[in-house]
């Protein structure tokens, strides 16, 4: 018997849309039939549509809009009646909301809701969203996913989630996508081969800590010389950066390379990997560092800890602190063997712990557990 399996979910760039992909690419599909409801303009709605049974456009945004909302709620239940759902599963705080609240209303019993980031507490409308989330987690939902175990333990503290109802699947890749690339030339990156990269790939909001990079770049080449900096991604802070780095006079020094696709053969050019986050669920991209056997320097925030082992898989610096994250840039770029070391057990991490095979059994699992009516045995 094959089960149909809803995913609902917001516009997603980054983590979460290379979740989805994991999932929808790799499931089992004689056991579950995937269906998408998802903004008609994101990106996911064009690179899931090959893996999904149907994708229905719902336009999940940002922000609370009672009409709007009410609509896609409606809508959303609407689907799961139809087409008969026999779980639905959300990702992200709005899709959550909106998600569990059809299922509620459609009299479905399977849900299972994963959180993939900390709420920003400088949102509009925080509170109100953290109380409804946390309600409709311990009321709606069969089962909470989260990415790592800061989020778990974030839940359970802010949301009075029991841990029963909690399992922790971390972010999974393939490691074998990121090994024995090609290396690309350096003109790649408009960049000379003479000076070293220091480099990081993230969605340019204010949670990924990109200014901290900047101001770290002239305090790298205080002390060490000059090097090349390169940021990879697009969002809605780029402007804000870009001028940053003009009234720096670091133009020469920092690019700004947009959105690109190869990331595992631009990784390969990176000399030293930066995560300069001030607010993360799970880091992707410090898995993608660390199977391509880049040494990491990285903000000790959310779920980071997790992956960077300070001192065996990389260095963590606290967050917002331009001066520590110059300081573990310089460490491993002075000292090559610190830096060798740290890559090459870091890439033994990522192989044993974060595969997207250990991701994908662990989310069949739940599935199944959720669908038999036996799952609340969450992990400690």
């Amino acid at each position: 018997m094959a089960y149909k399996v809803l995913h609902v979910v917001r516009p997603a760039q980054g983590g979460i849309k290379r979740h989805l992909e994991v999932i929808f690419s790799g499931l089992n599909r004689e056991r579950y039939l995937l269906y998408l409801a998802a903004p008609p303009d994101s990106e996911l709605f064009t690179s899931l549509r090959p893996f999904a049974q149907k994708v229905f456009p719902v336009s999940i945004g940002e922000g609370w809009h009672p009409f709007r909302d009410w609509n896609i709620l409606v809508h959303l239940r609407r689907i799961i009646r139809d087409e008969k759902i026999d779980l639905v599963h959300t990702h992200g705080v709005r899709a959550g909301i909106l998600g569990q609240m059809a299922a509620l209303a459609a009299g479905n019993p399977c849900v299972v809701a994963t959180i993939h980031n900390s709420q920003n507490p400088g949102e509009r409308f925080f509170i109100f969203f953290r109380l409804v989330q946390g309600f409709l987690n311990r009321t709606a939902a069969n089962h909470i996913i989260t990415v790592s175990k800061a989020l778990k333990d974030e839940v359970r503290s802010y949301q009075w989630t029991p841990a029963h109802k909690i399992t922790v699947i971390y972010n999974g890749i393939n490691p074998d996508d990121y090994k024995c690339r090609p290396l690309l030339p350096f003109s790649t990156l408009g960049l000379s081969g003479d000076l070293p990269v220091v480099g990081t790939v993230a969605r340019l909001e204010p949670k990924k800590g990109i200014r901290y990079l900047i101001e770290a770049v002239p305090l790298i080449e205080r002390e060490y010389g000059p090097v090349n900096c390169v940021i990879i991604g697009d969002g809605p802070e780029r402007s804000a950066l870009e001028e940053l780095v003009r009234r720096m006079k670091l133009t020469e020094r920092i690019k700004f390379l947009g959105f690109q696709k190869d990331i595992p053969q631009l990784i390969r050019l990176f000399d030293v990997v930066a995560v300069p986050s001030i607010q993360e669920g799970l880091s992707i991209f410090c898995l993608e560092a660390l199977a391509s056997a880049r040494p990491v320097v990285a903000s000790a925030v959310g779920g980071i800890p997790e992956i960077i082992k300070d001192g065996r898989t990389g260095i963590l610096v606290p967050p917002a602190d331009p001066e520590a994250l110059a300081h573990g840039v310089l460490t491993l770029l002075r000292d090559r063997e610190l830096a060798q070391k740290l890559a090459t057990q870091g890439r033994q991490l990522v192989s044993s712990e974060f595969s997207e095979y250990q991701m994908l059994r662990k989310t069949e699992e739940i599935y199944e557990k959720v669908l038999s009516g036996t799952c609340g045995g969450g992990d400690a």
